[in-house]
């Protein structure tokens, strides 16, 4: 289980937010804190969890095991895997490294049914946080995210206002990444905003 995040990402090239986040800042006690968490690679994997030549080859790759409970991730160094389903993961990495990552998994893997496809482009992921990051959530979505039921270690997939999302709590403070297609990157975006504005809301780099 994981309670940090990614390493501070290398900024290269454009994003589906380059619009309309143009410069850092907003309240001095902000409640909430808003950053895109730009060019990570992301991999979809999906093989069979019952497989033992698959879960050896991809711990192997990754650095640890992959998630096997529902709607949970891990995270190690500079990776982090997402449940999605029984026999899918989302795996999450810095800047430049998805495509090492892939080829690696798809040599790991000859052997093994399995595929690996790249959404990198198609997707990106905001970073929420602050003490009132939980508030801003329940306005738009209708899984539980109380702290009794959901904690660093805890995944979803589900719509946040009406964007199709996949969520992840990173800490306690508390941090989630939310990652959301390029096409709805704005209108969530500027949801969060309208949502944190009763908080105070710092947009962060």
């Amino acid at each position: 289980m994981a309670d940090v995040s990614l390493p501070k990402q290398k900024d290269s090239g454009t994003s589906p937010l380059d619009q309309i986040i143009r410069v850092p800042g907003g309240a001095k006690d902000a409640g909430i804190f808003l950053k895109e968490c730009r060019h990570t690679g992301k991999l979809i994997l999906r093989g069979d969890p019952n497989d033992e030549l698959f879960i050896k080859e991809t711990s192997k790759v990754l650095g640890y095991k992959l998630p096997l409970t529902p709607n949970t991730f891990l995270q190690k160094n500079d990776r982090a895997s997402v449940w999605l389903g029984p026999d899918e993961w989302l795996l999450n990495s810095i800047p430049d490294d998805e495509s090492s990552l892939e080829k690696d998994l798809n040599t790991a893997l000859t052997d093994v049914d399995h595929s690996v496809t790249n959404v990198s482009d198609s997707s990106t992921i905001i970073e929420l946080s602050g003490p009132h990051a939980r508030s801003v959530i329940m306005k738009g979505c209708a899984v539980d995210i109380h702290p009794r039921v959901f904690n660093p270690g805890d995944a979803f997939q589900s719509n946040l206002a009406a964007a199709s999302v996949i969520m992840w709590q990173l800490d306690l403070i508390p941090t989630f990444n939310i990652m959301v297609r390029a096409s709805f990157a704005s209108y969530l975006w500027k949801w969060l905003l309208d949502a944190g504005a009763e908080f105070g809301v710092q947009i962060q780099q």
